[in-house]
């Protein structure tokens, strides 16, 4: 008699060949050591095993994968030929592997240094543009009296919300799929500007040369992060924030033009196509500084950017502010005991609440009128005595400031942009194109809180656990943009699209496919598996789709990684080794 199972495949070969072929087992193993006291899977392969179980279950609650590993074991025996068993991916076990890899952080940087520049060769990664940002994660988590210098704090909250707990993550990536190489968690109240220079050495250490553009948004604009990276022979390119004398500078340049703006173009969704985005100019200026050496000096150059799109977006924006402001000027009646200026300044403040009190004042006026008042009941004759009363009425009055308010409109969508790029490595175009990709960073951390690999719910509260947790997922990271990288890469050098990704559209094409549509289309693959007294026998249920097989060919991951035949003596089922098929350990 025997006994059948079924266990689901999916894209897991697929995730493994990757991270096999990333060499994450190894460099971990050879940059954390296994402790004398650990026995078992190393830290490696734990490592391994368990960015499987966060890559396609899309959790990374640490008591949930005894459980994944069970319900997959055979799989994973005969991905990994190791002697797995459902008590290797206890809970207990990834908590200290987590905590080892957040106790240690020049450890992970290391790491991070190490593993980045391999990626770098191995796949012939463009190292020409550098990103940087920060974000900050929000926790349900209590306040820990007993640690009040751990990274969950309360600060300013990027997800806006100030009343929870939060932590900071950074993530430092190449253009054009945004493969992170560089990410550091930090305290919730710490300030973004520090981070800036030391991602930048970090990164130019990886990538083993400073010849690439650096972009970060207006936080790295310090002078003295600007300074550092060009003495440091960088090249940057940021926004400058609206604060201190440059919004003045901008105001005196959009209302005297230095030079005759040039218009802006980017690519269209059609091949050759243009369209038309703003119009900009740049100065040049020479900027000084200190370091440790003394007074320094740099040429700049600053692009004065118009955009078009976000100027209509921060009209509309201030036309709403301003019809708010006025209706609720409107609807405000004076209250029985507030006099005239309590009433006006009352008004002025509900202005000041939307932001436009330069451009709209409240004035109450008082308006006295007298009024006949009867002494007697009932219906008046001229006989009836009376007296006159003054009565006074309280209205308000919107003034609209329309010089203000038409010069205001007039500075909307403009932006200064800086740069110590000389004309030959980037141009004012090449500056716009360049800054509005910023989204490839983003959609790092769009993964982290709502996609793929989501942070939250977090249920770790030791610091180092956090900070451990968070470099897996940034490995998991890893995997999801490489995969993005090479499909748009081998699809770019033949021209061709991909169909069949969108569910209830097989026919809409695309040259950007991302991972998790890519690992998605594996969904439904099973591996059979049956015990026939001493022997157990398992193979694939389904054979795969032209579309499956094509992804593979995108991915350079041949189609035998699905050939999971097996045959195997039954001598304990915990430790199940495969004796027949093993094509898939000889194609990784």
């Amino acid at each position: 008699m025997s006994e059948q199972s079924i266990e689901r495949v999916d894209e897991i070969p697929i995730i493994y060949h990757k991270v096999k072929q990333m060499g994450i087992q190894e460099r971990i193993d050879q940059v954390w050591p296994m402790h004398g006291n650990w026995q078992g899977l190393s830290y490696g392969q734990l490592t391994v095993l368990f960015m499987l179980y966060v890559i396609h279950s899309m959790n990374h609650c640490l008591s949930g994968m005894e459980a994944w590993v069970t319900q997959h074991q055979y799989l994973l025996a005969q991905l990994t030929g190791w002697p797995l068993t459902p008590k290797d991916a206890t809970d207990d076990r990834l908590g200290l592997l987590i905590e080892a890899f957040g106790t240690d952080l020049d450890r992970l940087i290391q790491y991070q240094i190490e593993h980045g520049a391999s990626l770098v060769q191995a796949y012939a990664l463009p190292t020409a543009v550098g990103r940087f940002d920060l974000t900050s994660v929000n926790v349900y988590h209590a306040v820990n009296e007993s640690a009040p210098e751990g990274v969950l704090a309360f600060g300013h909250s990027k997800d806006r919300r100030p009343d929870l707990l939060q932590f900071k993550q950074s993530l430092g990536t190449l253009d054009p799929c945004g493969v992170p190489l560089v990410t550091m968690t930090l305290k919730g109240n710490s300030a973004d500007d520090p981070h800036y220079f030391s991602a930048w050495q970090q990164m130019a250490e990886t990538v083993g040369h400073r010849d690439f553009i650096f972009v970060g948004d207006c936080k790295m604009a310090a002078l003295e992060t600007r300074a550092k990276i060009a003495q440091s022979g960088g090249i940057y390119l940021c926004p400058l924030p609206m604060t201190g004398r440059v919004p003045d500078q901008l105001n005196e340049w959009i209302n005297q033009l230095p030079v005759e703006p040039k218009d802006l173009y980017i690519k269209g969704n059609k091949d050759g196509e243009f369209r038309k985005i703003g119009q900009g100019f740049e100065v040049e200026q020479v900027m000084t500084g200190v370091d440790e050496q003394g007074a320094i000096e740099w040429t700049e150059r600053w692009m004065v950017v118009r955009s078009d799109r976000h100027a209509k977006k921060q009209q509309t924006g201030f036309l709403k502010r301003l019809e708010k402001a006025e209706k609720a000027v409107k609807a405000s009646l004076p209250k029985a005991t507030e006099s005239r200026a309590d009433w006006e300044q009352r008004l002025n403040k509900i202005i000041e609440e939307q932001g436009v009190n330069e451009f709209l004042t409240a004035h109450v006026q008082e308006t006295t009128r007298t009024k006949k008042h009867y002494l007697r009941p009932g219906r008046p004759t001229a006989q009836t005595p009376y007296r006159w009363e003054a009565e006074s009425e309280l209205g308000c009055r919107i003034e609209c400031h329309v010089a203000a308010i038409e010069a205001h409109q007039h500075q909307m969508g403009w932006r200064i942009y800086v740069s110590n790029a000389d004309q030959s490595r980037m141009t004012l175009q090449n500056s716009i194109e360049y800054y509005r990709d910023e989204y490839t960073v983003e959609r790092g951390f769009h993964r982290f809180k709502e996609g793929a690999l989501p942070i939250l719910p977090l249920f770790v509260r030791i610091d180092e656990r956090i900070k451990g947790l968070v470099f897996i997922l940034f490995l998991c990271l890893q995997v999801l943009t490489l995969i993005d990288f090479v499909a748009r890469r081998e699809l770019e050098k033949t021209g061709e699209k991909l169909a069949g990704l969108v569910p209830g559209n097989p026919k809409m094409t695309t040259a950007r496919p991302t991972a998790e549509r890519l690992l998605e289309a594996f969904k439904g693959l099973h591996l059979f598996i049956e015990k026939r007294g001493d022997m157990i026998v398992g193979h694939i249920v389904e054979k795969l789709s032209p579309l499956q097989e094509k992804i593979l060919s995108l991915l350079q991951i041949p189609k035998e990684i699905y050939d999971l035949s097996f045959i195997t003596n039954r001598v304990n089922d915990d430790h199940a080794q495969p004796e027949g098929n093993l094509a898939l350990a000889t194609a990784t």
